[in-house]
Order: structure tokens, then C-alpha cells, then sequence
């Protein structure tokens, strides 16, 4: 064996500062929930690539909710899997059964530990029912958040306490406030079940819940917000909050750069002010009816699929597409491209 010499001890110095300052870790990881405790955490994958960004590869994840447990649902699944996602988020309502089985029935071929849910009206029907979709995506509680490579993921709750003061409110505050100092952090997508916006359909928006948390997901930049509930599809422009009138969101015009012309049914937005809203309750129940197309909806209709979304261009794009189970087809998609630097630009200075 060689003796470690005073040139071998440089040596290895020197490669140990190489390692620590051209790798930095990204950690896919759930938040404790415990308020008093954010810094808690369950580190499942740690992931090396180089400070300057050339390493993060692209990935992909689908969401949809509202599936049910017939052949649409069944559709939604095998078509989901052929996008080979490394994330399936769940929005909310499942089986609409008394138990989940004929859902991991439905949705076999998906990887339980890919599933990242958020729980419905639905999974709240019984305790029993609630702790078998909770010990099936083994979670602890309704609301939790992670990273997975340079995007941050909250999952909420509109079926537990939400109201300011509330421990969700909390931690959904402090959550957002520890992200947004996270250098490492591009995006924030959040996604839960009761959405805070929609077209004239059977459900109305969950307006207590938007009237708390609208204006702090734009207050912390909120890239992409993911619902359910509604049996149908929409998806808004980049919306901004209204304190005079909550229920007319405000469109930033400038962020759309297409000027509502359309080319290959997409929707370009640069570093847009504002968070976009989806409506993706297309796993598999049949749909709610759908009025006139809102103001602030980019694309509205009925079919069942899944959204994919997929980060690319070295992390920097969110490249959004609703995938049809007919045929498979793309049948919305919209890009988001921004700066880093721009992350906490709306940041107060305090």
C-alpha cells in the first residue's frame, strides 16, 4: 500500500475541493409535517450534476384525477404508462368505491412509488378508505412537498382545515418561503383536488380556498397549479390574483407572446407574472358539462387523457400536453420558458 506522502494529501485536497464545487446534490425528498419542524425530511434519491446546469436531463411526469374503474380509466393508465413518467400525480377521487382495489386494478403497470396523490371529497367518504390510499402512497398526511431534480412539488389538501392559521396554512407558507431561497429550485408546481377557477360546469371554484392561497402562490411564484373535482379539462392563461374582484382572475397579456395565434395548438409564455391553472379531471368518470369558454381558460373541453408535463432545455422549459385517449392525440400544449434569475423577482426586499 502506498504511505500517504505530503504530495498524496495535496493530491486529495485538491480533488475533494473539485467534488464539492462542480457537484452539488439534488434530493428528492418529503417535508416532515410537523409545522414546528419543516427541516424534517426523508431523503429517497440523491442525484449529482455540475453547479453551471449542463447535466439536469430532461424528465416527465402525467397528472390527472377523477378516474372511476372502467375502460376510460383503464385508457387513462396504459396510455400514461407509455409516456414512461417519472411522477404520476394523483389529483383526487379514485375508485368512488368503498374500498381501492378495483383502482390499483385499473391502474396496474404504474409504480406505486411513482404515485405523488392528493386526496378528493371521495377518499374522505370513510376513515378506513382514506388510510388505505394513504399506507398505499405511504404518506402520513394530506399535504406534504418534495423536489425532484430542479422542481419543487407541493401537494395540498381541500378536504382538511385550510383557513389561515391552520396548520396547512403554515406549512404551505413556510414551505414557499424556504423554496424560493433554494438556488436549485426553477419551478414550483402545486397541485390538489377542489380547483379555485373554472368554466360554468356542475362544481363552482372553492373560493375560501382561493381567496387564502391565489395571491400566495403568486406571491412566491407559483409556476403551475394542478386540480380535479371538475370532469372535464381546462387550462388557464397565467392568472393573477384580484383583490377587487376575486372570482375575474387578471390576465398579464404581455407573458402570452403568440397574441392568441396559435401555432400547432400551443400557448408560448416567457417568464410569465402569474401561475397557469389546470383542470384535469379526465382520468375516467364521465364528464360534467362544460358552458361558454371563460375569459381567462386557454382551452376547455371534454375528453378523458392525462396531462404530461415535461422539464427540458437543460431545466429552463415546462413544456405542458394533454394527452386524448382517443387516439392519443395532443389535444393541448403549452410551453413555459424563464429565466433563473427571475425566480424572486416579486419578492418583497424584507
Amino acid at each position: 500500500m502506498e504511505l500517504l506522502n505530503k504530495k498524496n494529501i495535496v493530491s486529495m485536497i485538491f480533488i475533494i475541493i473539485l467534488s464539492v464545487t462542480f457537484l452539488s446534490p439534488e434530493i428528492y425528498f418529503s417535508y416532515g409535517q410537523d409545522k414546528n419542524d419543516l427541516l424534517n425530511t426523508i431523503q429517497k434519491e440523491t442525484k449529482f450534476y455540475t453547479n453551471d446546469g449542463q447535466y439536469i436531463d430532461d424528465f416527465n411526469f402525467a397528472a390527472a384525477g377523477d378516474w372511476g374503474c372502467n375502460q376510460d380509466a383503464r385508457d387513462t393508465a396504459v396510455n400514461m404508462i407509455e409516456t414512461d413518467p417519472e411522477l404520476v400525480v394523483g389529483l383526487g377521487d379514485y375508485s368512488y368505491e368503498k374500498n381501492m382495489k378495483c383502482w390499483q386494478t385499473v391502474t396496474e403497470g404504474i409504480d406505486p412509488q411513482k404515485l405523488q396523490v392528493a386526496f378528493g371529497n371521495h377518499e374522505f367518504e370513510s376513515r378506513a378508505l382514506l388510510k388505505q390510499y394513504m399506507d398505499y402512497t405511504d404518506l402520513e398526511k394530506q399535504f406534504y412537498s418534495f423536489n425532484y431534480n430542479n422542481v419543487h412539488f407541493i401537494s395540498m389538501s381541500t378536504e382538511t382545515a385550510y383557513e389561515e392559521g391552520s396548520e396547512q396554512y403554515e406549512f404551505i407558507n413556510q414551505d414557499l418561503q424556504m423554496v424560493n431561497q433554494d438556488p436549485s429550485i426553477n419551478w414550483i408546481v402545486v397541485y390538489y383536488h377542489q380547483p379555485m377557477y373554472t368554466a360554468e360546469t356542475k362544481h363552482e371554484g372553492l373560493e375560501s380556498f382561493r381567496d387564502v392561497y391565489h395571491a400566495t402562490f403568486e406571491k412566491y411564484n407559483v409556476d403551475l397549479v394542478l386540480q380535479g373535482h371538475v370532469h372535464n379539462y381546462q387550462r388557464t392563461h397565467p392568472l393573477i390574483y384580484n383583490e377587487e374582484n376575486p372570482s375575474n382572475p387578471a390576465i398579464i397579456q404581455s407573458a402570452i407572446l403568440d397574441e392568441g395565434k396559435r401555432e400547432n395548438n400551443r400557448n408560448l409564455y416567457v417568464n410569465p407574472h402569474g401561475t397557469i391553472f389546470a383542470i384535469v379531471g379526465t382520468g375516467g368518470k364521465e364528464f360534467h358539462q362544460l358552458g361558454d369558454q371563460e375569459y381567462f381558460n386557454a382551452k376547455q373541453f371534454k375528453e378523458h387523457g392525462f396531462l404530461e408535463v415535461k422539464i427540458t432545455n437543460n431545466g429552463n422549459s415546462l413544456v405542458g400536453k394533454f394527452h386524448s385517449n382517443i387516439d392519443n392525440s395532443i389535444k393541448d400544449e403549452f410551453i413555459i420558458e424563464k429565466n433563473k434569475l427571475v425566480k424572486n423577482a416579486s419578492l418583497p426586499s424584507n
